[in-house]
């Protein structure tokens, strides 16, 4: 099914509850992954983050009218 699988998703009332359980997740999924894997993303997690704090930097910039 091209990568694709149906899954049922939990999701706590507490922020802090769900906040956490999807972080155990997050863990999992990067202990899922070959060295090779973890290694493309961190770089693209690098790069897009990079990229959207020079974005949000950018629009204050000319919120600002410009001026620094």
């Amino acid at each position: 099914m091209n990568g694709i699988r149906p899954t049922v998703e939990i999701e706590f009332d507490d922020k802090y509850t769900n906040a956490k359980s999807k972080l155990i997740e997050l863990v999992k999924a990067l202990d899922g992954l070959t060295d090779a894997q973890r290694v493309q993303l961190a770089q693209e997690y690098i790069t897009s983050y990079s990229m959207a704090t020079s974005l949000e930097q950018f629009v204050n910039y000319m919120k600002n009218g410009g001026q620094a």
